[in-house]
């Protein structure tokens, strides 16, 4: 009980580990109470309609999906369009092989996409999973398991920010296109000879 903080910052903790299991998991049913009050209750359905479960109607008409695979790593979910931005962090989620995963890189990839597109010190809405081998990565790195090593994180990183930047800009919300997005892709397939060169580009 020592290592305990208030009420409100340890249930506000609940809920997050609530939500990250929740939004893993959209074919299952979960209901969260707290003190007989239910807060959650989240019907069985799929990823966009888990998503506007937890965070509102609003987001529906607001995600941009996001699907690309490659022979190393492949990434799915949604972004969310400009108007969904907000000034402070808390809707922005990454999982690897279904595991929630913090990451400062990859969140970065993803808020360099939307260069132009959102005013400064605003951070994007994304729910994003990347699906890696097992051997590409290693989980034992924190004793929460919410920091991955990757094998070659600047792979993707790259496939991050490039298919963020091609699902933008296929839904009109970027003018054009300004690099050839299979090129950005292609190279995944052979990430060790040709991330590095790939990574400045897009860096």
């Amino acid at each position: 009980r020592n290592f305990l903080k208030s009420n409100q910052i340890e249930t506000k903790h609940i809920i997050d580990e609530f939500l990250h299991v929740a939004l893993a998991n959209p074919s299952i049913f979960f209901s969260l109470h707290n003190n007989g009050s239910e807060i959650y209750h989240l019907k069985q359905g799929n990823l966009r309609q888990r998503i506007v479960s937890v965070f509102g109607k609003n987001h529906n008409d607001k995600l941009v999906p996001i699907e690309e695979n490659t022979e190393y790593v492949s990434v799915y979910g949604f972004i969310g369009k400009p108007e969904l931005a907000k000034k402070t962090r808390g809707e922005q989620f990454f999982f690897v092989n279904n595991r929630f995963i913090k990451s400062n890189l990859f969140n970065h990839a993803i808020q360099s996409a939307y260069e132009n597109l959102i005013q400064d010190k605003t951070y994007p809405f994304y729910c994003l999973f990347i699906d890696i081998l097992p051997s590409a990565i290693d989980i034992n790195v924190h004793p929460n398991k919410q920091e991955i090593k990757f094998e070659d994180e600047k792979s993707v990183y790259a496939l991050l920010r490039a298919s963020a930047k091609y699902a933008l800009a296929q839904y009109s919300i970027m003018p054009t296109l300004d690099f050839e997005h299979q090129a950005n892709i292609n190279f995944l397939t052979n990430p060790q000879s040709s991330a590095e060169n790939e990574f400045k580009t897009l860096g």
